[in-house]
């Protein structure tokens, strides 16, 4: 995929989230996370990044956008979702060393995701605002819907 169809194709989904974004924030649990506040960071193979801002406050858009683009850099960079790497790496079943990332910047939560577009290529996603499992939800939902991904289990 090259350049202005990765950017393309993040508009589309940065744009589909906008359509969802209203009934998902309906759940309060998820409003008061971040008040609508909410940031998808997108990443494809070769570190091209696009990331989209939702909300009103500057404050919680900055600090949603730092998780969201933690969230897609170490993704990008091992290859597992987030939270599931971690769990890996704490299970032994993992050296954290191969892929330089000390313990103090794990992230932890759900949310960024690896994903395969309709044409085999590797997308990176991550998505932030929300509780971490509304985070992927919202993101396979954008998938299923666009047709232009799936989530790599």
């Amino acid at each position: 995929m090259n350049r202005t169809e990765f950017q393309t194709l993040s508009n589309a989904i940065g744009d589909e989230i906008a359509r969802l974004l209203p009934t998902v924030l309906q759940a309060s649990e998820d409003w008061s996370i971040g008040q609508g506040n909410c940031v998808l960071c997108a990443m494809d193979d070769e570190g091209n990044t696009a990331m989209r801002i939702y909300g009103t406050d500057p404050v919680r858009q900055r600090q949603a956008a730092l998780v969201a683009q933690k969230k897609a850099l170490q993704v990008w960079r091992t290859g597992h979702a987030t939270g599931s790497y971690e769990t890996l790496v704490y299970s032994g079943q993992l050296n954290p060393d191969a892929f330089g990332i000390p313990h103090p910047e794990f992230i932890g939560w759900q949310g960024g995701v690896e994903a395969q577009t309709t044409t085999g290529e590797r997308l990176v996603l991550a998505f932030s605002g929300l509780r971490g499992e509304q985070d992927v939800a919202v993101l396979r939902s954008v998938g299923e819907n666009l047709a232009a991904y799936s989530l790599v289990a």
